[in-house]
């Protein structure tokens, strides 16, 4: 008869930051990559906001595979639909380690947290910031949906309206249709979602200056969102 067990294992996870943390830095970002992608890679999309007052720092997905054939061409992603509740739970232990880590090397105490989730990093990143016992000055959900089982939780629901919650589409985003985005729009308004909307001309991406701009409003207290 077949029978499924599990264990619990230690193991490695790597993650990228844009310089050394020092008590210069005022603003961090952790950012979310999406599916298939890397840390490495996609960190350097926030080259125009790296400085000595920020901190950028890129967790890649411990799930990892190769996209074509078997050689070379190897991307992570956060998780699949297969093992979802330990997966859930194994993010948020390794991302946890992940500040606590930053915060033994020295992250000052009065620092700016500000998370990015892009694609499929979107919904680990509001789990995340959904039991941070720390401030969270902003959390942008980019080109990807809100999870339904932190939405729909009355604790997690105040935790991240507590964060300045943006959502970020993009106008010809090829994953999320206009008609989606009302959707969007419309449900997470019902459910008591406190959000700003944002787009910007571009598809299924990044976007440089809306990235400069979210960084000059994190970096400056008292300018309007």
């Amino acid at each position: 008869m077949l029978k499924e067990l599990s264990v619990n294992i230690s193991t490695t996870a790597r993650f990228y930051l844009s310089n050394e943390v020092s008590k210069d830095i005022k603003v961090v970002w952790f950012v979310f990559h999406g599916y298939g992608m890397q840390a490495k890679n996609f960190i350097a999309d926030f080259d125009s906001i790296f400085d000595k007052n920020t901190l950028v720092v890129a967790p890649e997905g411990i799930h990892r595979f190769y996209r074509r054939g078997t050689r070379n061409d190897i991307s992570a992603n956060w998780m699949t639909s297969d093992l979802r509740t330990s997966d859930i739970k194994n993010n948020i232990a390794y991302l946890n380690t992940v500040l606590r880590k930053l915060e033994e090397d020295g992250l000052p105490e009065d620092v700016k947290i500000g998370v990015i989730g892009f694609s499929q990093g979107g919904p680990t990143s509001f789990r995340w910031v959904a039991q941070l016992e720390r401030a969270v000055e902003m959390v942008i959900a980019w080109g990807t949906d809100l999870p339904l089982d932190v939405i729909e939780q009355p604790q997690s629901l105040r935790k991240i309206n507590e964060s300045n919650i943006k959502l970020v589409i993009g106008s010809d985003d090829e994953y999320i249709s206009s008609d989606k985005v009302d959707d969007f729009i419309i449900e997470y308004s019902d459910k008591g979602v406190e959000f700003d909307f944002h787009t910007f001309e571009g598809g299924h991406s990044l976007h440089e200056d809306t990235i400069r701009y979210f960084q000059v409003r994190m970096m400056h207290d008292g300018l309007e969102y």
